[in-house]
């Protein structure tokens, strides 16, 4: 049974601090005692001021909350890792070795991370893992923030997962597979709910893109394009029609959910793959970023879902104390806060949570709560009668054993770390080349516009994405004979480029037969024909087309590059 006890979740967002207290004082029975939020004030275009606003902002709420001196940090979904991995089923004893073993093969700078990890499904052959992580030079610069603040962090959970502890929360009873879309200012995360479990994905897009494209746009500050975008987009005042401001915000508006929709198409696709089986019917949305003007509506008619918000206080007692327009205002961002209580408070159930606070930390946390603890069993050790020989032989027998356990487990990590160590050589040199060719690719702004003209295309077709690019170099030397004697031949170079582009279309349920292939072949043209505009493109050839796949039309072209503008 849930313990009585109140608890602090500080909700650290990348544009806001909530402080929520809860209590549990029954089975089911999760309460909310007191909650205020402040907003967080630094440049959001700049992600080096966060930690310091936050410190700031916990401040101001203990002081003004007088909030306890210890709590549950909740950290946002752009500084966590969030991977799904697949590992063999092994001993509980072992899950951890086995984790980092697969883990270390695919994700960069391991040795650097500090994780967790949960079991979500084990079929007694495979398991399917959720790996979460952050770099633990950043995770020790918070702990040490926040405790500077005023506040002692005990846990630091992902915001990345915790709505699915909600959800499960609001609605115990669900059985139809469900996604539930939370959008954050830099990042937006997406589950698949399923009553068997969840899968995971963070989107790299947030309301901060649209911000910053409304800035470039008008040609204005971040700050002031971050008020026209809340005032414009969550309806708060429309200009009129023939309004040139009118024009600009709705187009990058369209734009901003056209790329949600492309993105939320490929994790919908890649879901059914892994599946085997149709997508959801349904979605929830929370996040301030979900009541960005015409979203529901957008992604209703692009995906053919039933759309609506998550409540996350559905199944929460709320303490007479906190006002109803308190309530209305912090509606849209607490449901992360009640997924991570709902995992405190009912340990037993099947929801999902990791702590990445450093282990060193958690050690000291743990012995600054244990050493009372310690102190009285030292003076009643003390106190009491010594009996010197009780039980000898086996001591010494239990001793024996844990000291052969303790070489054995000594060999295994001895021989882990010089695997590690070697992976960790690979990854330097791997990283080394990854960066020489950034800086190549970063050196050329011809890719950056190439690429930017690419995705506004992708956009405009819709239910399209590449699967791969890749660039083909050829070279010519011309040899032009000299004209004077004492000269040299003349030779010139004649460099040309092809970009190969690879991709899929979706085929939606209605479409069937010959015709909707060829009407989905010509949607392929025409996306051939507006690459073939931009200024980088001097042809398209070798178009071929692939319907082999059901509910995929896959494609391949050539784009020829005019040599006077070369990538």
């Amino acid at each position: 049974m849930a313990s009585s006890d109140e608890f602090l979740v500080l909700n650290c967002g990348n544009t806001h601090v909530s402080a929520s207290v809860f209590s549990c004082n029954g089975e089911d029975s999760l309460s909310l005692d007191t909650v205020q939020s402040i907003q967080l004030e630094y440049d959001y275009a700049n992600d080096a001021g966060w930690l310091d606003a936050v410190g700031v902002a916990v401040r101001e709420l203990k002081k003004s909350c007088k909030l306890p001196g210890r709590g549950i940090f909740i950290l946002p979904g752009n500084q966590i890792l969030t991977k799904q991995l697949q590992v063999p089923h092994v001993a509980p004893a072992k899950q951890r070795q086995i984790i980092a073993v697969e883990a270390q093969q695919s994700v960069h700078n391991f040795a650097q991370l500090e994780w967790d990890s949960q079991i979500l499904h084990d079929d007694e052959i495979e398991a399917d893992v959720l790996f979460l992580a952050a770099r633990r030079q950043d995770l020790q610069d918070f702990y040490f923030t926040m405790r500077k603040a005023g506040v002692v962090p005990t846990e630091i959970a992902a915001s990345s997962v915790l709505d699915y502890n909600t959800f499960l929360h609001t609605y115990p009873d669900f059985g139809t597979d469900c996604i539930l879309l939370n959008m954050g200012a830099k990042t937006t995360n997406l589950l698949f709910a399923t009553p068997d479990g969840f899968i995971a994905r963070t989107i790299n897009l947030g309301g901060n893109v649209l911000t910053q494209n409304i800035a470039e746009a008008l040609g204005i500050s971040f700050a002031e394009a971050e008020q026209q975008k809340v005032g414009y987009c969550t309806g708060e005042f429309l200009p009129e029609d023939d309004d040139p401001f009118h024009e600009v915000m709705e187009n990058q508006r369209i734009k901003f959910l056209k790329r949600l929709n492309q993105e939320l198409t490929r994790s919908i696709v890649s879901y059914r793959n892994q599946q085997k089986k149709q997508p959801p019917e349904y979605m929830l949305l929370t996040g301030k970023g979900s009541l960005l003007y015409g979203l529901p509506e957008f992604i209703a008619e692009k995906q053919n879902l039933e759309i609506h918000h998550l409540d996350p206080l559905g199944n929460v007692e709320i303490d007479g104390s906190i006002g109803e327009a308190e309530l209305q205002q912090l509606y849209y961002e607490i449901s992360e806060s009640v997924g991570e209580a709902v995992r405190i408070a009912f340990p037993d159930r099947d929801g999902v949570g990791v702590n990445l606070l450093p282990s060193s930390i958690q050690r000291k946390v743990s012995m600054g709560r244990r050493k009372p603890v310690i102190l009285a069993a030292s003076f009643f050790l003390a106190a009491a009668p010594i009996y010197p020989f009780l039980q000898i032989g086996n001591l010494n027998s239990n001793y024996e054993s844990q000291l052969k356990d303790i070489q054995d487990a000594e060999r295994v990590v001895s021989r882990d770390k010089r695997s590690i160590l070697k992976n960790q050589e690979k990854c330097n040199q791997l990283n080394q080349e990854i960066l020489k060719l950034e800086g190549l690719v970063n050196s050329k702004n011809n890719w950056i516009i190439f690429f930017t003209d690419l995705q506004n295309n992708l956009q405009e077709v819709e239910d399209v994405w590449l699967e791969d690019l890749s660039i083909t170099r050829t070279e010519r030397r011309e040899t032009i004979p000299a004209t004077k004697r004492g000269e040299e031949d003349k030779v010139i170079v004649h460099r040309t480029s092809a970009v190969r582009l690879t991709g899929r279309l979706l085929l939606r349920s209605e479409d069937g037969g010959a015709s909707s292939i060829e009407r989905q072949k010509e949607r392929v043209r025409d996306l051939a024909d507006k690459i073939k505009g931009s200024e980088f493109v001097q042809d398209v050839a070798s178009l071929s087309y692939d319907d082999s796949n059901s509910g995929f039309l896959d494609f391949s072209f050539n784009l020829i590059i005019d040599p006077s503008k070369p990538l």
